[in-house]
């Protein structure tokens, strides 16, 4: 009976792995782990980690460009008239002598100072239609169908700034959306910090960890894993059982009980060969650091301040280089209202200007901002001579008493610099599509990210939230393992003694060999 027992043990063993695979629901939790690696994790590649960072750096000069600028309460248009007046007051020129004299020099850069506030330019839009309606001759409807049609890139921009005016300060879809620390984000400001500060870090914290942990197969193989090896141990317990109760040949218990030792051998090799513990722990590591990003709030947030930026990207993409779409058209867009109503080019943005459009008609004047970027050294050496100053002191001298304007202009050669040039080598969207532009950066978040984040959100929780923590599985695979060699070895050691293992028969033929 003794043997029995023994195999008994063995079987309940097995009983125990199966029942933890079922009590703590191991396929339905790794399972989801699984799944959350599967869409996330590619997130997690250093390539898209460092591309990532580089697309949310440029998104952050982007923000401090614009927001000074997009509303009156940025400060920037304030700092306009401070500027011209401080000016005005070091060359004893009057103040529409400046602006003459800034215009024939820096003709972008001047109207681009005239331009602002944007929610100036908003609040003219609707003279636009009926302006051109009544110039063209045509009809609003007619002139709101054309628009799209010729002149693409600057009705993209028309269409996204007051969305982008309207959002600034309270960026739709962010209700209940925080910092780690709790703090409320509401502007897009706000947006940016949680990217820069909050989402960053942790994907350049957790990069390798995230890699380690998908590696070997992930984590979704360690529920069949215990449960192959549970049923195994069944198995074959009870039929040692069986067998031991009719008694067996010392010979066969011995082998039995080598086999035993092997299959606990095995699951300590499986440990280490599939580095678990380094594994399992980083990816605890992992699940504690994530956590935060992955709640519903802020995953909704975070799909709420990335349409945002979207839109964002909307306004700019057109105007931003020489280049661009929306830059090429003004000369288009003037030469076709001049044709048009029979007028001189000459005549159009002053005709614009005189029917209640005077920002829109600046702005027209301002764009590229790569122009207007270009035009800020001799800027500053244009001061430095008409002030008879150095020109690191009038640099110093705009930082101090125009911040608002200095963030914008230092800001600028930024952004228009790396719009089409986010050079991170070997950074990707998912399908494997290179990204190396601003707006590739806004289709990967937009449309990679965002999607990523929304799917793994349930199945992280589903992971994450239930016990034990992922990193209990290495120490409990290895544990067992022990145990089983352990025993498997006791009882061995037993039956070469004649104590145990063999059952009835076995024992009887073994004291008539030993009798012999």
């Amino acid at each position: 009976m003794r043997a029995v027992w023994s195999w008994l043990v063995v079987t309940l063993v097995g009983v125990l792995v199966v029942g933890l695979v079922i009590g703590l629901s191991l396929f339905g939790r790794l399972g989801a782990g699984q799944q959350v690696l599967d869409d996330a994790g590619p997130i997690f590649t250093p390539d898209r980690v460092a591309g990532a960072a580089a697309g949310v750096e440029v998104v952050s000069d982007a923000t401090d460009l614009l927001d000074p600028v997009v509303l009156r309460s940025g400060g920037g248009a304030e700092e306009v008239g401070q500027l011209v007046t401080f000016v005005s007051d070091q060359t004893g020129l009057p103040p529409e002598a400046v602006l003459n004299v800034l215009t024939t020099n820096f003709p972008h850069t001047a109207a681009l100072l005239q331009t602002v506030p944007f929610e100036d330019v908003v609040a003219e839009l609707p003279n636009l239609v009926p302006f051109l309606a009544t110039t063209l001759n045509l009809s609003p409807e007619a002139v709101e169908t054309a628009l799209p049609q010729l002149f693409p890139g600057i009705s993209q921009s028309i269409t996204a700034l007051p969305q982008v005016t309207a959002g600034w300060e309270q960026v739709p879809g962010t209700e209940g959306f925080t910092r780690f620390d709790g703090t409320p984000i509401s502007s897009v400001p706000d947006v940016r910090d949680y990217f820069a500060q909050d989402v960053i870090p942790v994907l350049q914290r957790q990069s390798s960890n995230a890699s380690n942990l998908a590696g070997f197969g992930g984590v979704g193989f360690l529920p069949l894993l215990l449960l192959v090896v549970g049923l195994v141990v069944i198995v074959f317990g009870i039929m040692m059982m069986v067998l031991a109760s009719r008694g067996i040949p010392k010979s066969l218990a011995t082998a039995a009980w080598s086999v035993v030792i092997a299959v606990g051998a095995l699951v300590v090799v499986l440990v280490f060969a599939f580095n678990l513990f380094p594994r399992l722990g980083g990816g605890n590591e992992l699940l504690n650091d994530v956590a935060p990003v992955l709640t519903a709030e802020r995953v909704d947030g975070a799909a709420a301040g990335v349409a945002m930026v979207s839109t964002i990207v909307d306004l700019a993409d057109p105007v931003v280089l020489e280049t661009s779409a929306g830059t090429q058209e003004v000369p288009n867009v003037v030469a076709f209202i001049s044709r048009q109503a029979g007028i001189p080019p000459e005549a159009v943005i002053p005709a614009l200007s005189a029917n209640g459009m005077p920002h829109i008609a600046t702005l027209l004047q301002a764009v590229s901002l790569q122009e207007v970027a270009a035009e800020l050294p001799p800027l500053v050496t244009f001061l430095s001579t008409t002030l008879g100053i150095p020109e690191d002191q009038v640099q110093a001298a705009i930082a101090q008493n125009f911040p608002r304007l200095n963030q914008v202009i230092v800001a600028l050669p930024q952004v228009t610099g790396v719009w089409d040039n986010v050079a991170v080598e070997g950074f990707t969207r998912f399908d494997g599509t290179p990204v190396t532009t601003v707006p590739q950066v806004r289709d990967y978040f937009r449309d990679d990210v965002i999607p990523a984040l929304q799917s793994a959100q349930q199945n992280f929780q589903r992971l994450n939230n239930a016990w034990p923590p992922v990193n209990i599985f290495s120490p409990l695979l290895l544990v067992i393992g022990i145990i089983v060699i352990l025993y498997g070895l006791i009882m061995l050691a037993m039956v070469r003694r004649g104590d145990s293992g063999s059952g009835p028969v076995g024992t009887s033929r073994d004291r008539e060999l030993s009798r012999t």
